[in-house]
């Protein structure tokens, strides 16, 4: 029997959001006979620093959508390195929302322009066969689509049922909301401090609004590549002491994130994974705006399958591979080693004495033209450093990677 949905997204966030709003624009006929499942009730939260880089509403401008949410604009990324701080300023790199309100009202926003989304549908599993998807909700129904697109996070059904590997880049992130101190950044600054050589990962201090109160959002991101990892929790407490904080003050708010792994397959017959299910930048755990480009390139992608019938999926980690942000997360995959393993010292030396390294990195994040001359700076400040120790620490990397 011919299934009754085409496709179905699993998953109201902004990469199974992005995904039906984009496919409205490439196939509208596709997106009509679509339909998104959430398994919770909107507003519902989801715990995220919130970072919204610009590049990111670049996309949503072609769309015509303009997520209106209380928000911090910021200008400008602070990384506090073992004894300097370095800063790059620029106009518009990005905002900080809270996700319990930006997801609803880009769901909202979905839902007026016609997008079905069901809310409160909590799937139990996939099964893929020949001739479709069949999607069992822990209610008991069941939904037939010709293909299936997984949104649903780091542990969501669709990735744990429908045959993929687990994954080895993950992360384990704790974050809470307090009131501002002394020897904070200013309001229009994200900063990340990067103090300890032996922490695979940072803390961060983003400025944040929660209920119309001026807050900073902090956490702990360790990423886990290999072996033990320490207790985010107990960082956080150590973080928030530095700032003289009580750590019993504060509800502590635990997440995982998963890293993209640009040879780890993210599609089967039928099925193919976007945003966290798919894997995000395991350097800095941004994943928002990943989401938002994971949809613009599925969208393209679904419309071509299902107009050729060709559900197989099997060149979708190509395609996201030879997008603008697969290449991004292709060149993160490519130096974590060195911002979180034995080369990390290497790496912390390169930044600081190569400045426009963080800049041109910043305003690619931000979406931003890059001046030639900032690069042309970048690659006369990079190459020395690289002529010096680039031999030996390509093969040291390369010998780590057996970490995998």
């Amino acid at each position: 029997m011919k299934p009754k949905l085409d496709l179905i997204l699993v998953g109201g966030g902004p990469a199974g959001i992005s995904t039906a709003l984009h496919l409205q624009r490439h196939a509208p006929a596709l997106a009509a006979r679509t339909l998104v499942l959430e398994k919770e009730r909107y507003p519902r939260d989801k715990y995220c620093a919130g970072a919204i880089a610009s590049r990111a509403q670049h996309l949503l401008d072609a769309l015509g959508v303009k997520v209106d949410v209380p928000s911090v604009n910021f200008d400008a990324i602070a990384i506090a390195l073992p004894g300097t701080t370095l800063e790059v300023r620029h106009p518009g790199l990005g905002r900080i929302v809270r996700r319990v309100e930006f997801d609803e009202a880009f769901a909202r926003i979905a839902m007026a322009r016609g997008i079905e989304v069901r809310e409160g549908a909590v799937v139990e599993r996939v099964e893929a066969s020949e001739d479709g998807v069949t999607v069992h909700l822990t209610s008991g129904d069941t939904l037939e689509a010709r293909a299936v697109v997984g949104a649903d996070g780091v542990g969501g059904p669709v990735r744990r049922t429908a045959g993929f590997a687990r994954g080895a880049l993950r992360a384990q992130v704790v974050e809470c909301d307090t009131e501002p101190v002394d020897g904070d950044a200013t309001r229009d600054t994200i900063h990340f401090d990067w103090w300890d050589h032996q922490l695979p990962g940072y803390a961060w201090d983003f400025p944040t609004v929660v209920a119309g109160r001026a807050l900073m959002c902090r956490g702990i991101y360790l990423a886990r590549l290999g072996g033990g990892v320490p207790d985010a929790r107990t960082q956080l407490c150590a973080h928030l002491e530095r700032k003289k904080l009580d750590p019993r003050a504060y509800k502590f708010k635990p997440f995982a994130e998963r890293g993209f792994e640009p040879e780890e397959p993210i599609s089967r017959p039928r099925v193919l994974l976007v945003g966290e299910a798919a894997g995000i930048d395991i350097i800095t755990g941004e994943g928002i705006p990943q989401a938002i480009a994971y949809g613009a390139v599925a969208a393209s992608y679904l419309a071509a399958r299902f107009e050729d019938g060709d559900f197989g999926f099997g060149d979708w980690l190509a395609a996201v591979r030879r997008a603008g942000e697969g290449k991004r997360l292709r060149i993160r995959h490519l130096t974590y080693a060195a911002a979180f393993g034995r080369e990390r010292p290497l790496g912390e030396k390169l930044l600081s004495r190569a400045p426009d390294l963080l800049r041109v990195g910043a305003l690619d994040f931000g979406g931003k033209a890059i001046p030639r001359a900032a690069l042309a700076r970048m690659v006369g400040q990079v190459a020395p450093f690289l002529f010096r120790h680039g031999g030996g620490v390509l093969y040291r990397l390369l010998r780590d990677r057996a970490y995998a």
